[in-house]
């Protein structure tokens, strides 16, 4: 059996979509997480231990996922690999290619959202009220109608294609981390809504987030 070894902060960030994929296939990983304290940083011993492991990473970034002696890093790249590993991405070449492209769409979006969550670490003075409504709704709105159109022509009620996918997982998380911070932010765009809660309420999804270390973002 594939002992998975998946090393990420603390946080549900680029990496809470990845740690779903185990869950909604039923596949045990270690769940390798570095505390993250003010500033965005590693705190205490897991600063000086994720210090040594960076200089050993392909990008020195996180998340890395190891396996049979093999590393992968990126969040996409490793969420693809399982994904076709464990039948969560698509159904044809044609289905994996518009879950790639959805992916890097969302990269924009995570981009433009990036002084929020540097406002959140306590990296950046600038208030998160400010930069919610200078940078995260903007990207909200450049990402979210043709997601709103995938969904509104689709019959499963995923964004592509008849079951859930790696991009499904990865849109919904990004919506409970900003609903959470705003009950209104997806008021315009009621089937990504209603698509996250469909996701969030497959059974080994659901029983993942009630059973997981809870963070707010």
């Amino acid at each position: 059996m594939v002992h998975y070894k998946f090393t990420y902060f603390a946080v549900r960030g680029k990496g809470e979509f990845i740690r779903q994929l185990f869950a909604l296939a039923g596949v045990e990983f270690e769940d390798d997480r570095f505390s993250l304290g003010p500033l965005g940083r590693a705190v205490s011993r897991d600063m000086e231990k994720w210090g040594e492991l960076k200089k050993t990473t392909h990008f020195g970034q996180l998340p890395v996922l190891k396996f049979d002696g093999k590393e992968l890093a990126q969040a996409n790249a490793i969420a693809k690999y399982l994904g076709a590993e464990f039948g969560f991405n698509g159904s044809n070449p044609y289905e994996a290619a518009l879950l790639d492209s959805i992916g890097i769409h969302y990269d924009d979006l995570f981009k433009a959202c990036r002084p929020f969550y540097l406002s959140w670490h306590q990296i950046s003075e600038q208030p998160m009220e400010e930069a919610y409504k200078v940078a995260v709704e903007p990207g909200r709105d450049e990402f979210f109608p043709p997601i709103s159109k995938f969904l509104q022509e689709s019959k499963s009620g995923f964004i592509v294609g008849e079951k859930v996918s790696w991009i499904d997982l990865l849109v919904a998380d990004h919506c409970e981390t900003f609903t959470r911070y705003n009950s209104h932010y997806l008021d315009k765009y009621p089937e990504v809504k209603a698509h996250m809660e469909k996701v969030h309420s497959i059974p080994a999804i659901k029983k993942w987030i009630q059973t997981r270390p809870d963070t707010e973002i």
